[in-house]
């Protein structure tokens, strides 16, 4: 947990996101549904990535597991996010197929994605279909 937690302190300093008052933590959930076989052999590996913009530049913030085989999948990583209520928060979700032979996205299949403000995500959970 510490290395994740690494990642989002050392994105968060990359964004120049800073300790504010007007500030709480969000969690969020997210699910697929319908992703594309792009593959005739297999089903896809989805692992999506979640990406903040600050200065018209994209970070990556966390990412999910890796869920084998499958085209619906429901990912239990929680995303936590700090909301800055005087910030327009630009997010980025990727859908990657990731190889079960590697873990890395120069190897990996773009599968979909979306963008949105965190003022735009819901309370319960962000569910987006790529097809």
């Amino acid at each position: 947990m510490k290395k994740m937690s690494n990642i989002y302190e050392s994105a968060a300093n990359t964004l120049g996101i800073f300790n504010s008052p007007c500030l709480t933590k969000v969690e969020l959930r997210v699910a697929c549904k319908g992703i594309s076989d792009r593959d005739a052999l297999s089903k896809p590996d989805p692992c999506v990535i979640l990406k903040m913009q600050s200065h018209g530049q994209w970070f990556e913030v966390d990412r999910t597991e890796v869920i084998r085989t499958c085209i619906n999948p429901v990912f239990s990583k929680l995303f936590t996010v700090d909301f800055y209520f005087e910030e327009v928060q630009r997010l980025r979700f990727e859908v990657h197929d990731i190889s079960s032979n590697h873990n890395g996205l120069k190897e990996a299949d773009f599968l979909g994605g979306m963008e949105c403000t965190l003022g735009q995500v819901g309370i319960t959970a962000v569910f987006f279909s790529c097809h």
